[in-house]
């Protein structure tokens, strides 16, 4: 009940702070409160007025009576209408406003945050919420404020009319309510567990088709079919443990309103008795208004079915609109950053990452890290996996912070900087290449969409990707399909950087960019680095002590230190750790 209570409050406190601060959604929750009490309250009133006066041959008073309803029923009916286009109207600009700030915070977290969640759960929860609370707001305005004004008023005018049959129905809705709000809380947790794993087989599916190859080529089809069938098996015995929950509990509430509806009609009888005109006025409010708290009763269940059903769709994402994955935070006051030399300077870092067991219980990666880069230097890490090679890379774009020390470009620290201005001067081609689900024209420009044709052409033959695009059945506007799946493993690597080319950022890190391609484009683009690099800072991570032979600088790390730097002739010259790897790299390939 408790876990019941924090969601609603939790909820309704996000409503009110995006919805609730537009004035037009409450002029149209007020607009519709007076359409539901002049056609739920007083309507009932003026005809019970009519049938008495018509009863007891007054027929001035009922014709005076039936006035007044039309002029109620049209005056509800316009100001609902105008209530509802302006809701609408105020809805959906805050909708809109709601869907670009959950798409920010979405793509605002840290790299670690898309570590650890699926990207099928993530789409989810962003549909989950946003038509949750819009369906929410919609509900409490709609059924929900039409069944609380049924529920509420009429036992109040039956009360002035008849105390006794006015405690009747004020007794029925009351026990109902507590009735139906404590049977709702017990099916409560299959509820939310249904929820949960909705998401859980949106995620898995999503896997699947993003990872569609690997799926198809593994002959995995009967287990990844199990995996989906073990999830779906739990839905749908939590969804009818949960209607089983609630169809049981609805017999309790069916006979408690059975026993108000025939005390009330009972006493209507008694005072009927008499045949005083006036008594057929209490019979029809009466009958009425009985009659509308029990379609009123008998939806209540549904309704607060229905309103915890949004509750737990949205509740769940609002965790994803803090701050918890947001470690790395932009300065209250950031620099300005223009970078005239492009100089990197690494000093004294210290790095270390937490494992799946928790933050408490962190690996060092690296431990006095200093490494100085001069502007326009091309330098080349290599190592053995696991060496923190592109951990550096990750550090440099703030995918990481480091624990301690600093990393500084042209003397700013870049802690002190924007991150989205700090990877604006970045140009990175990582080991995975990562293409959108576009045309190649668009994904070249991805960075820069105001680009020529002329200058997207420039980048695609500088990375050497010119000629198979032009092979492609529409040339530059083929899309490449979700993830690039419709292009080679090089092909989609070649494109990355002829993105990389176009951005003409003053820093590029190639992070592996080269162990996608096949031994000959990859020897085509050894040849290409220093064009495509120009006069660049640059740091290129490569496994391949060839993609790295002919820049300025060679560092090699183990175990997050460094062992050696220099060129690959000081490199080689020194016999150690670069020596030994160039010698079995280069025998593998002559053998």
């Amino acid at each position: 009940m408790n876990n019941l209570y924090q969601m609603n409050k939790e909820v309704y406190k996000f409503i009110f702070h995006t919805y609730g601060r537009n004035f037009g959604q409450w002029i149209g929750f007020l607009a519709e409160m007076f359409r539901v009490v002049v056609m739920r309250v007083y309507i009932v009133i003026a005809i019970a007025q009519v049938t008495a006066n018509i009863a007891s041959g007054n027929f001035d008073a009922a014709k005076k009576y039936s006035f007044y309803f039309f002029i109620a029923y049209v005056a509800a009916s316009l100001v609902g209408t105008l209530g509802e286009l302006l809701s609408t109207r105020a809805e959906n600009t805050q909708y809109g406003r709601l869907m670009l700030s959950f798409y920010q915070k979405l793509v605002g977290k840290d790299i670690s945050f898309y570590r650890d969640n699926q990207t099928g759960y993530l789409t989810s929860i962003y549909r989950q919420h946003l038509d949750g609370s819009l369906l929410l707001l919609r509900l409490l305005r709609g059924e929900a404020l039409g069944a609380f004004i049924s529920l509420i008023i009429p036992p109040f005018v039956l009360f002035f009319a008849s105390p006794q049959i006015g405690l009747i129905a004020m007794t029925v809705v009351l026990i109902q309510f507590i009735y139906v709000v404590w049977s709702s809380s017990k099916a409560n947790k299959y509820r939310q567990l249904s929820h949960e794993i909705f998401r859980k087989v949106t995620g898995e599916v999503s896997d699947v088709i993003t990872n569609m190859v690997a799926f198809k080529s593994g002959g995995v089809e009967d287990k990844a079919q199990e995996r989906i069938l073990k999830l779906i098996k739990q839905e749908t015995a939590s969804f009818g443990l949960r209607r089983k929950t609630v169809t049981l509990l609805d017999l309790p509430r069916n006979i408690i309103t059975a026993c108000g509806i025939t005390a009330a009609v009972y006493l209507i009888i008694s005072k009927s008795s008499g045949a005083d005109p006036q008594s057929l006025g209490l019979i029809v409010l009466t009958l009425t208004y009985m009659f509308q708290i029990i379609r009123s009763v008998d939806i209540l269940p549904s309704l607060v079915i229905n309103h915890d059903d949004l509750v737990t769709k949205v509740y769940p994402t609002l965790k994803y609109l803090s701050n918890n994955y947001e470690e790395i935070c932009d300065p209250i006051k950031p620099k300005k950053f223009l970078i005239k030399n492009g100089a990197i300077d690494i000093e004294k870092v210290n790095f270390s990452y937490s494992t799946n067991s928790g933050k408490d219980k962190r690996i060092l990666v690296f431990k006095n890290l200093t490494v100085k880069i001069k502007g326009g230097e091309r330098i080349g890490i290599v190592g053995l996996s696991g060496a923190g090679k592109s951990t550096l890379a990750s550090l440099l774009l703030r995918f990481d912070e480091v624990d301690s020390g600093s990393i500084k470009i042209d003397g700013i620290d870049i802690r002190d900087v924007r991150q989205n201005d700090l990877r604006k001067k970045i140009a990175y081609v990582p080991q995975e290449p990562l293409l959108f689900h576009r045309s190649v024209k668009e994904n070249i420009a991805y960075y820069d969409n105001s680009v020529s044709d002329a200058e997207i052409i420039s980048a695609a033959k500088a990375a050497h990707a010119h000629e198979f695009i032009e092979k492609l059945p529409n040339g530059y506007d083929t899309i490449v399909g979700e993830r690039g799946i419709k292009l080679s493993g090089g092909q989609k690597q070649r494109v990355v950087i002829a993105r990389a080319v176009l951005k003409k950022a003053p820093i590029m890190i190639f992070d592996e960019a080269t162990s996608a391609l096949d031994s000959e484009s990859e020897q085509i683009i050894q040849k290409a680095l220093p064009e495509i690099i120009g006069k660049q800072t640059a740091i290129v991570v490569a496994h391949r002590l060839s993609t790295v032979a002919g820049l300025d600088r060679i560092i090699v790390m183990h175990e997050g230190k460094i062992i050696e730097s220099g060129s690959h002739e000081e490199l080689l010259s020194l016999n150690g750790r670069y020596s030994s790897l160039w010698k079995k790299q280069t025998s593998e390939f002559v053998a």
